[in-house]
């Protein structure tokens, strides 16, 4: 025992240091969301910087609240330049701000650690930390600003709230009552806010709250001893949830209409959008069973996907805890067991069943979900043999690789790298184009935006436009200095007279592009998984063409 508490402190230990070097220096790009939705407006708001505010954050039908996000990145963005400024009397480098948010989402993965450990009993206490700890989601979800990886920690949070409210359980002695009372309120008043808080933010976020909010309600039932004094005990921690929906709407009319006294509904935007087929089908349409049968095992992996649906088919078979009044004479640790795993089984089945309702269907979506499968397997399942470690190590460091270093991976250096040069250039007019990549977040460029309002400096975001779109771009600029950031494989696919004008300043790899993934295939390994950073000639594209 002592040799495995040994092997499992350093094993954990070096999880930990792998989930840091990959929120520090991961520079993997997953989806436009984990810059669009968060930092990228923070970084204009409190920073100053020219960023691209997409249409979720159109004044006039909002879909995003702002006190997630200013809490997240825009706090630590505001405190990080207050103090650099002191110190060096400069603005926030973009290097800097990268790290800077990571290392927020980092410290609130580590609320999913502490959730494990508080929820998970020993002995299969380490073995819910390894899952968490080295699974793929971890290193590359959780540490990125995400507003599915905030709703993790939330969820994760209100799991931890309802298993202290289970362990309460009856009380013998009148002291023991009244400060279980009081353990019991401030659990109570917890889920609540934190319930408000996450549906406020995501109102997806209620379908994982569902079933926490009935088990609550269940145990409060009990401990109160009927619905009169259940409604009292309740009263107060429903008065800071209302609080905090006042608080979300206060801070978004404040923000979006510039008076408290024009309410608007980020939450209520987001239920009308996401009702539309037709705005769904911009993003993308799936079938309904693409959560349930791909998202799912994709991001718990194929085996722990197995076991999940297999404990929870156990759980809703084997349940021996119905009506309420048959659990008094168990002990509390079988109890709190039981109510954890139930619960834990609701979300899983509820969440799938009312997200997999709505046809755009994205795994990120699942995030809430992968730990209380983490904690249910944990609890439920014996110690797995060699085998599922063996591919489960063979997963996740070959999904880690892919979406935390490769997928677009070569994005943000470009920015970071571009910042550079137009530093050491500071007087000249710049124009740069991006081309058959993913949106380029534009705060790391580090401009200001009265350079962008000026003319000074111009971004163009050609997405995946044709051949003849990007010419006549680059042909209209009238810029001093043009750059273009195109995968080496898309430039290689150009004509040889046109792609002659192109002057190679730095090439970045690993960059991997799944959208071109048969023109990457055709230029070989290496300029295939490259990402290119071109100026041009004008004058030679101009008699190119």
């Amino acid at each position: 025992m002592v040799g495995f508490r040994h092997s499992f402190g350093w094993t954990y230990t070096a999880l930990w240091v792998v989930r840091i070097l990959f929120a520090l220096y991961s520079t993997g790009y997953i989806h436009p969301d984990e810059h669009m939705q968060n930092a990228e407006i923070t970084a204009a708001d409190v920073l100053g910087y020219y960023t691209f505010r997409s249409w979720e954050w159109d004044p006039i039908f909002p879909l995003r609240a702002v006190i997630p996000v200013y809490m997240t990145t825009g706090l630590p963005f505001f405190i990080a330049q207050k103090v650099y400024s002191a110190l060096s009397d400069q603005i926030l480098r973009p290097a800097t701000l990268f790290r800077l948010e990571r290392l927020s989402f980092l410290c609130l993965s580590s609320l999913l650690d502490v959730s494990v450990a508080l929820l998970v009993p020993p002995p299969k206490r380490s073995f819910a930390l390894l899952l968490l700890s080295s699974s793929y989601v971890t290193h590359a979800f959780y540490i990125r600003p995400f507003s599915n990886s905030l709703e993790s920690v939330i969820a994760a949070l209100c799991l931890v709230f309802l298993n202290n409210i289970v362990e309460l359980g009856p009380s013998d002695s009148h002291e023991t009552a009244k400060s279980g009372r009081a353990a019991l309120d401030w659990n109570l008043h917890a889920l609540c806010i934190l319930g408000a808080f996450g549906t406020s933010m995501r109102p997806t976020f209620f379908s994982f709250a569902l079933p926490i909010s009935f088990q609550a309600l269940r145990y409060s039932y009990r401990a109160a001893g009927s619905i009169s004094r259940t409604g009292r005990l309740l009263a107060l921690p429903l008065c800071s949830g209302i609080l905090t929906v006042l608080c979300f709407t206060v801070a978004d009319a404040l923000y979006y209409r510039g008076t408290p006294f024009h309410p608007v509904f980020p939450c209520l935007n987001f239920l009308r959008y996401n009702s539309s087929a037709d705005n769904l089908a911009e993003h993308g349409l799936h079938p309904r069973w693409l959560h349930l049968l791909v998202n799912l095992p994709m991001l718990l992996s194929p085996s722990l996907w197995f076991l999940t649906v297999t404990n929870i088919y156990h759980s809703f078979k084997d349940s021996r805890y119905g009506p309420v009044g048959r659990t008094r004479t168990l002990d509390v640790t079988r109890e709190s067991k039981s109510g954890v795993t139930e619960t834990i089984s609701q979300i899983i089945v509820l969440s799938l069943a009312i997200l997999s309702a709505v046809p755009h269907q994205e795994p990120r979506f699942l995030c809430p979900i992968v730990l209380p499968a983490v904690v249910l397997v944990a609890i439920l399942s014996q110690w797995p043999r060699k085998a599922f470690w063996v591919t489960w190590i063979v997963f996740n460091v070959v999904f880690a690789t892919v979406f935390g270093v490769m997928h677009q991976g070569g994005v943000v250096p470009s920015l970071l790298y571009l910042n550079t040069r137009m530093t050491d250039n500071f007087s000249t007019s710049t124009h740069i184009v991006y081309w058959k990549t993913y949106m380029p977040p534009r705060r790391f460029l580090g401009i200001p935006q009265q350079d962008v309002q000026s003319g000074k400096v111009a971004v163009v975001d050609l997405a995946g436009a044709a051949e003849s779109t990007l010419v006549n771009t680059l042909l209209s600029t009238r810029s001093e200095t043009v750059y273009v950031v195109t995968p080496v494989a898309m430039l290689k696919n150009l004509p040889g007279h046109v792609a002659s004008c192109f002057i190679s300043q730095k090439r970045i790899f690993p960059h991997l592009d799944l959208d071109h993934v048969q023109e990457s295939f055709e230029v070989g390994w290496y300029d295939g998984l490259t990402l290119g950073v071109y100026t041009v000639e004008q004058s030679c594209l101009a008699s190119a063409t």
